[in-house]
């Protein structure tokens, strides 16, 4: 039998034990279509997703690793093995090898500025704003009318402590782009969040609102951050208005509402809502779940279990 012959003949095992997610056994026959094509680099980028889908994410990575090191090598960067890598790291969080694998792909290719992108997003996903701000001021010297790198800069810079020159760089990015002045003013507002700034978050939402009066989820970004800082009727006040803007979808709201409170630990107030929202759709299983945790949280055990009671015969 010819290699070209056992080559079409393993290929078709393969299949067949993928189908079956039989992975140890594609793994044998992956190995096999590698030793008879040691240059064709599919065969090892199917034997590294066998070991990842079969939970042997170490060896998936050693593998991705030989075929990133040859990308790197190229004249061309590919990146097929590169993108891998980047997204087994971000879903495990680990951040430190992530940073390692994008610092390599930018050593290799300092131009690219997608990949560019990819080591400042590695560097705040680690903690390390400084030289994510590094990295972002690099991508807008080279696309300064780039609105979204001006958000990636001042992100950064906000993570960085730096609140006077995010905020710069997002009112950049709004001059640039002003149609997604709202847009733009509400990520920023989650940056604050993030940074655990509630006040410039607050002013943040407003500013957009003002770009975007009646933005359903500025309102509701403004409404938790009034929430969180104890604000209770001028939240609940903005979550009224939500509701007089769209009432259809009043139920949905109010079951935001309520978690906001309850993760607040206002869980009284939370209570309330959660009737309300179940005042308007008893069938929803999820409304009596979350009054059954926040009457859990109260104490008061008794109203909690015929919560749950609600919710257990809906979902029968």
């Amino acid at each position: 039998m010819t290699n070209e012959e056992k080559t079409r003949r393993y290929r078709a095992l393969v299949e067949e034990c993928l189908k079956a997610q039989r992975f140890e056994e594609a793994i044998t026959f992956y190995r096999q279509l590698i030793d008879l094509n040691p240059g064709d680099d599919s065969y090892r980028l199917g034997l590294a997703w066998a070991y990842h889908d079969s939970g042997r994410a170490e060896q998936a990575i050693a593998c991705f690793e030989q075929i990133f090191e040859k990308e790197l090598r190229g004249r061309i960067f590919t990146g097929f093995a590169f993108d891998e890598l980047v997204r087994i790291f971000k879903e495990n969080r680990n951040y430190e090898r992530l940073v390692d694998v994008c610092e390599r792909a930018v050593a290799a290719q300092p131009e690219d500025i997608a990949l560019l992108g990819e080591l400042g997003d590695a560097y705040l996903k680690a903690g390390r704003p400084g030289d994510a701000v590094r990295i972002f001021k690099e991508m807008t010297a080279m696309e300064p009318d780039a609105s979204a790198f001006l958000c990636s800069l001042g992100q950064a810079r906000i993570m960085n402590r730096d609140f006077a020159g995010g905020e710069a760089a997002y009112r950049r990015a709004t001059a640039i782009d002003p149609a997604e002045a709202g847009s733009f003013l509400g990520r920023m507002a989650h940056v604050y969040l993030h940074a655990g700034q509630m006040e410039k978050a607050e002013e943040a939402f407003r500013q957009g609102l003002t770009e975007r009066e009646g933005d359903p989820m500025l309102l509701m970004g403004l409404g938790d951050v009034l929430i969180q800082q104890g604000k209770l009727s001028e939240g609940s006040a903005v979550y009224e208005r939500i509701m007089e803007l769209d009432p259809n979808a009043a139920g949905v709201y109010l079951n935001r509402l309520g978690h906001t409170l309850a993760r607040a630990r206002y869980h009284l107030e939370a209570v309330g809502v959660f009737k309300r929202a179940i005042a308007l759709d008893a069938q929803n299983p999820f409304y009596h779940i979350a009054l059954s945790e926040s009457y859990q949280s109260l104490g008061n055990a008794e109203a909690a279990a015929e919560a749950l009671r609600q919710a257990q015969r809906i979902n029968k």
